[in-house]
């Protein structure tokens, strides 16, 4: 445990400097999917997306982010409970600006209210073997590729994390 919280803070603290390049978001999103959707216990979905979603990024944290926050959401399931993950892609325009929202929603435990607060704080995780700076990272990510990630949560009934990225 405490060799892979060492590895995770090492890749946090010293993350490559990212290429930003266009990149086609959707292969980027299945790509990250198909190695998730191994699980027999849980489903991914993830369909009636738009064809294409080009934005500015670097096509590795997006893989990081979207493996971050899909693993997250099959982690969050009960064991006495189907997993359903499903993936959603809506693209949209505000004035001049056309922007791209993944929303990622798990039919998990909800996160607690104590713990709100707390998603984005490196170091802060919930589970036994996590480092927590999976959510940390993500959000460095994100807001680095000029976009913002947030999440809605019922306890009980799962969460949905959003990540809004700038399309080019």
């Amino acid at each position: 445990t405490l060799s892979n919280i060492a590895t995770e803070f090492s890749h946090f603290a010293k993350m490559p400097r990212p290429e930003y390049t266009t990149i086609e978001l959707i292969a980027v999103l299945q790509h990250t999917v198909d190695l998730y959707d191994e699980d027999d216990d849980s489903e991914i979905i993830f369909k009636d997306h738009p064809e294409q979603v080009m934005v500015r990024a670097d096509k590795d944290q997006l893989i990081r982010i979207f493996g971050n926050l899909i693993k997250n959401a099959l982690q969050a399931i009960p064991d006495n409970r189907k997993g359903i993950v499903s993936i959603a892609v809506s693209a949209e325009k505000e004035s001049d600006t056309r922007h791209v929202t993944v929303a990622i929603r798990d039919n998990g435990k909800g996160i607690p209210a104590d713990q709100l607060r707390k998603i984005f704080v490196p170091n802060f995780t919930t589970k036994s073997s996590g480092t927590g700076l999976g959510l940390a990272m993500v959000k460095a990510m994100t807001e680095g590729m000029g976009g913002s990630v947030w999440f809605e949560t019922e306890e009980g009934k799962g969460t949905v994390f959003y990540v809004k990225l700038l399309c080019v």
